[in-house]
């Protein structure tokens, strides 16, 4: 069963290992993953994206940023 705890557990971690890809504060990541809704798909398909590696996941979020008009990368 997944928890609450477990999926705020993994966008955390997700959040720290996109600031870390692109040099940036994990306070700047949230805001730029937030924008562009990321961090609803992170939640909305955990059950999918905690099977994949961080910097597998890293890519995707980045491409679907962009997609949604995000420049940071």
């Amino acid at each position: 069963m997944v928890t609450i705890k477990d999926i705020s557990e993994y966008i955390v971690t997700f959040i720290a290992a996109f600031a870390t890809r692109y040099s940036i504060s994990e306070a700047q990541a949230y805001k730029y993953l937030n924008k562009y809704d990321a961090i609803k798909v992170l939640h909305n398909y955990y059950d999918v994206m905690h099977t994949q590696s961080f910097a597998d996941m890293v890519d995707s979020m980045t491409l679907f940023c962009r997609r949604k008009g995000g420049e940071l990368c």
